[in-house]
């Protein structure tokens, strides 16, 4: 009897922290888009940071190129201008949690109230509720898609990770995304890093020339499954 209450108390714990395990978790999450479709999506992680930001959309701006901003929300409400700035720019905002932890360390109870700080935040800011969260570093398991399932968020995963943040030079940066890319990639950029700003200008300018249409995350076509 014991034993039986034991596996029924793990199935109810299971079933609580992680979600049923069904075909389901599949419609929650984009990795990349449509491998026949010319475009991709840039993506920015872990701003807004207090240096960089107005050199960075500056520069999307004059190529008349929108991106997608995983914001972190304790830095959103520290830089609320630059926030506002970016969403007045017409980039997508999107969630990155509110103080940056290892989500997938988290109970889901506290998975959704770091992204609830987040959208909080950017409520707060006028802008509307996020539709994508990146979980920080880009780790996920169960309990992190129950979360999201609960609070009807997709994930916004990448299928080029630029590496900007291991202090690749400019000249690198634009030699790897370059050599690298396909119709259809997120490409993981970083907020606030120097090399990133001037690499980026010859980074579009070459998927340009490519044909390469540039995207937000929500409007990337043909949404890959994680």
């Amino acid at each position: 009897m014991l034993r039986r209450l034991m596996l029924l108390f793990l199935a109810i714990f299971i079933y609580t922290e992680w979600g049923v395990l069904t075909h389901e978790r599949e419609k929650f999450g984009i990795a990349s888009g449509d491998p026949f479709v010319h475009e991709v999506a840039l993506t920015f992680d872990d701003g807004p940071r207090e240096h960089g930001m107005q050199e960075l959309n500056a520069i999307l701006t004059s190529y008349d190129v929108k991106a997608t901003f995983f914001l972190v929300g304790k830095f959103a409400d520290r830089y609320g201008r630059i926030t506002r700035m970016l969403y007045d720019s017409g980039h997508e905002i999107a969630n990155h949690s509110f103080t940056h932890p290892r989500l997938y360390r988290l109970w889901v109870e506290k998975i959704m109230r770091e992204a609830e700080r987040c959208d909080e935040v950017m409520e707060s800011l006028g802008i509307p509720k996020t539709r994508f969260m990146r979980p920080p570093g880009g780790h996920f398991n169960m309990k992190i898609f129950n979360a999201m399932r609960r609070m009807n968020l997709k994930m916004g995963l990448w299928s080029l990770n630029t590496a900007d943040y291991l202090g690749k030079s400019p000249e690198e940066i634009v030699r790897l995304v370059l050599s690298s890319v396909r119709a259809g990639d997120i490409i993981l950029m970083h907020s606030g890093i120097e090399n990133t700003v001037e690499a980026l200008p010859k980074v579009i300018e070459g998927l340009k020339a490519r044909g390469f249409n540039f995207v937000r995350l929500d409007e990337l076509q043909s949404f890959g499954r994680i």
